[in-house]
């Protein structure tokens, strides 16, 4: 967190990492790095590429980007909907931040 002129603002990394300990709260998800945004993305740095993105849109107004491997034979949209909920719940209640949007981007399904 940073702090500016009698303010609290939250840091793109503290908005990363709730979102990655969201994702090890879910059973049969994993966070992986997005290869979808290819040569682009791979300019970014390091933790990021390790991360969801964040967008900050406007003052305390975000959209978060995650990238998940799922598990074989479990329900993609119900996890989906599991981690959008938890994840805007997350951040919304411990950064005081309002969520816009939680996009999911399913890369690859895994077997356990």
């Amino acid at each position: 967190m940073e702090i500016s002129k009698g303010q609290i603002e939250v840091s793109t990394l503290l908005l990363q990492t709730i979102t990655s300990i969201c994702v090890s709260d879910i059973e049969g998800i994993k966070q992986i790095a997005p290869r979808l945004l290819g040569k682009v993305y791979s300019l970014l740095q390091q933790e990021q590429r390790q991360s969801a993105i964040i967008h900050l849109e406007k003052e305390h107004l975000v959209t978060i980007d995650v990238f998940i491997a799922v598990a074989f034979n479990t329900s993609i949209p119900d996890v989906c909907i599991r981690l959008q909920q938890h994840i805007k719940n997350e951040i919304e209640v411990m950064t005081g931040y309002q969520v816009k949007s939680v996009r999911i981007f399913v890369g690859e399904v895994y077997r356990n």
